[in-house]
């Protein structure tokens, strides 16, 4: 299912799974993708969230007082950790926004666009109160990949 998901994309979902678990939930949410976006440090997201001037630092603290902890007994009770609605919706919207775009891979740039598109979930509302706007990220994802690309017919 995640072939077509760049490694960083693929990172962002792993450590989402690993944030889920931190918290000692019995789900992935939108909230744990958005600190997967944080943690990978390296793709068009993290380059965005940079340009954007985004205080990573204070997302993650955004993200803790929105989210309570669970107690570690539950783990035991949980050992898959199934994806919410939100979370479901939000990798079907970084497909079409991979689509809406040409791009034929799913970066952290769509995760990122597509947090942003899912206006209910958790991750879209920190993001959201961290001043970000879904059309000024688009932008800032084309400019950048086109950047990346014109880079690399340089390097030809």
């Amino acid at each position: 299912m995640f072939e077509r998901y760049t490694e960083n994309a693929r990172d962002v979902l792993s450590h989402a799974r690993q944030e889920a678990q931190k918290f000692h939930h019995d789900h992935i949410g939108t909230e744990h993708i958005l600190l997967g976006l944080i943690e990978v440090k390296s793709g068009v997201a993290a380059d965005i969230l940079t340009h954007r001037n985004v205080d990573l630092k204070h997302a993650k603290q955004e993200v803790d007082k929105m989210v309570a902890a669970h107690s570690p007994e539950d783990d035991d009770k949980f050992p898959a950790l199934p994806r919410t609605t939100h979370a479901h919706e939000l990798i079907d919207d970084a497909v079409e926004e991979a689509r809406t775009l040409k791009h034929n891979f799913i970066g952290t740039e769509h995760l990122l666009l597509a947090l942003l598109y899912e206006k209910e979930g958790r991750g879209a509302q920190i993001l959201g109160n961290l001043g970000l706007k879904l059309d000024d990220v688009r932008q800032d994802v084309v400019d950048f990949v086109q950047r990346s690309q014109n880079a690399e017919i340089d390097e030809n």
